[in-house]
């Protein structure tokens, strides 16, 4: 009887970013990027993060960049940024269909796949199993978490973990850098990760071969795609058009373009409308027009990046690292000269930019990814996660802080974090509401960048036996203390998944939860 080959195995980091996706692989402690072959045969070291759409027909990657110019055909750019503010039930309406948003991620990292198997140079010819390193933005919501990691797993990625994206870029660093025995005494580095979708910094502390992330900030809506509609709307009114052109797909590709082509000495912008018109029309802008447009999204950076070198709580925990650290940037964005500019003249000779701004996350993801190669990274909540409270006989409402900003998640391996709440209930039915924010004030409510998550409903009063009978009741506060004890027990894994277990303990019903999103 013929023994069947066993299944070939591949490492790979991904990179799944606003506007491309990049993946690298782990061969024998290098790490390569993986070229696609683009529909006009070249081959790219990256793939589109484009969704196609017509009628009931649904295309990805470069066919769907193929796509762009046929009539009749939707494109949906930046797929990624719709995940930050959506739920598994959220639709997106493509074509003629209205498709959940987990629906068209998986589609989108199925194609990925099977172009990774059979129009890549990864030249895999018999039954792969790939094993992968995800990124995703250190500003990530649980629900994003989510969402990323069952689209890859549905999609039939092995997952072996998700990575905050400044952290992966902290262990492409570390692995180029840390060789030199100029760099081996170094501890502190700032990741200054500026994508398509989303800016993320992480300070990191490296010790040898491990790396413990000290804290997090960042903005989850700024990136690429906002620089391009700047340039885009310079571009329309240099043509005298109307404002909505400035979202033509044509257009915004060909800011982006021009976009990536500048370099320090560019002093004007020819930007051809042609495709994005039908007719032929080139305009010219100024870079210094284009700087003078770009320079407050680059200041709102810049003051997070003081921000957290001013951080309170930090330079006690860490004494001296602020004035130690380099600041490293990547990602696509960051390769804009006005941002290096603005950050040297803060900051001189610290700020060292990536060679590879583009690649730096996904090499980083499969370095960890690669078992040989040793690193670690023990990551932290980048948020406060709680859950509204009422006090004083429900006058007052209050933010309890089930997982503090900064906490350490679990590394790999280790058991998940564990909190819990016990009390006599006040209502005969509990209303959850979950909530996430970036800061607390002084009082410990919550402020700056907040997202609602889950309302879960669960029933205290006894006479819900068997948990039947209460998901249509009124809400009432009992008249007398009820001898009822009630338990929230949450977990989080070493993904940043929370989940939430309620028991009442007077009649044993329970019910678990993975918290997310609202919608």
């Amino acid at each position: 009887m013929k023994k069947s080959k066993p299944l070939t195995r591949v490492r790979l980091g991904i990179d799944f970013g606003t506007t491309r996706t990049v993946v690298a692989r782990v061969e024998g402690g290098n790490y390569p990027l993986v070229t696609f072959e683009a529909e006009w045969g070249d081959g790219q070291e990256w793939y589109p993060s484009l969704i196609a759409g017509k009628g009931t027909q649904r295309v990805f990657g470069w066919e769907a960049w193929s796509k762009q110019s046929e009539e009749g055909w939707q494109i949906i750019r930046s797929l990624k940024r719709y995940l930050s503010r959506a739920n598994p039930d959220t639709c997106l309406q493509v074509g003629e269909e209205k498709v959940p948003l987990l629906t068209l991620l998986t589609e989108y990292l199925n194609s990925l796949r099977r172009d990774l198997l059979e129009n890549s140079n990864l030249q895999i010819r018999d039954p792969a199993v790939l094993e992968v390193m995800v990124g995703v933005p250190a500003n990530a919501n649980n629900n994003q978490r989510f969402l990323t990691l069952e689209g890859f797993r549905r999609a039939g990625f092995e997952v072996l973990g998700l990575i905050n994206e400044p952290s992966a870029a902290g262990v492409e660093y570390a692995f180029r850098y840390r060789k030199q025995a100029s760099e081996r005494k170094r501890e502190y580095l700032l990741v200054y990760d500026l994508g398509g979708g989303t800016f993320d910094l992480s300070v990191i502390q490296m010790r040898d071969l491990s790396h413990l992330v000290m804290t997090t900030a960042g903005i989850e809506h700024l990136g690429g795609d906002d620089f391009d509609n700047i340039l885009s709307g310079l571009a329309a009114e240099r043509a005298g058009l109307k404002p909505e052109i400035r979202s033509n797909f044509w257009l915004l590709e060909e800011c982006r373009e021009k976009k990536e082509s500048l370099h320090p000495n560019t002093k004007k912008i020819l930007l051809d409308l042609t495709r994005a018109l039908g007719r032929e029309l080139e305009v010219t802008v100024t870079t210094a027009q284009f700087y003078e447009r770009s320079r407050p999204l680059v200041e709102q950076t810049l003051a997070s990046v003081e921000d957290t070198l001013r951080r309170p709580g930090l330079s006690e925990a860490y004494p001296g690292w602020a004035e130690a650290a380099v600041l490293y940037l990547v990602g696509g964005a960051a390769e804009l000269p006005l941002i290096s500019q603005m950050l040297r003249e803060a900051y001189g000779r610290r700020i060292r930019k990536s060679p590879y701004p583009r690649a730096a996350t996904s090499i980083g993801l499969a370095i960890a990814a690669d078992e040989m190669a040793g690193f670690t990274v023990q990551d932290r909540f980048t948020r406060h996660f709680g859950v509204w409270r009422e006090e004083e006989d429900g006058r007052q409402i209050s933010f309890d802080p089930i997982f503090p900003k900064d906490t350490l998640l679990p590394a790999k391996g280790e058991p998940p974090l564990l909190q819990s709440r016990r009390y006599q209930p006040a209502h005969n039915i509990g209303h959850f509401r979950y909530l996430e924010c970036s800061h607390m004030d002084d009082r410990g409510q919550p402020t700056g960048d907040l997202t609602a998550w889950d309302e879960i409903r669960f029933p205290f009063d006894p006479a819900f036996i068997g948990g039947n009978g209460w998901e249509k009741a009124l809400i009432q506060r009992f008249e007398a203390p009820q001898d009822i004890q009630v338990e929230e027990i949450y977990t989080c894994d070493s993904q940043g998944i929370v989940k939430v277990t309620l028991i009442n303990h007077s009649n044993g019903f329970q019910k678990s939860y993975q918290l997310r999103h609202g919608a």
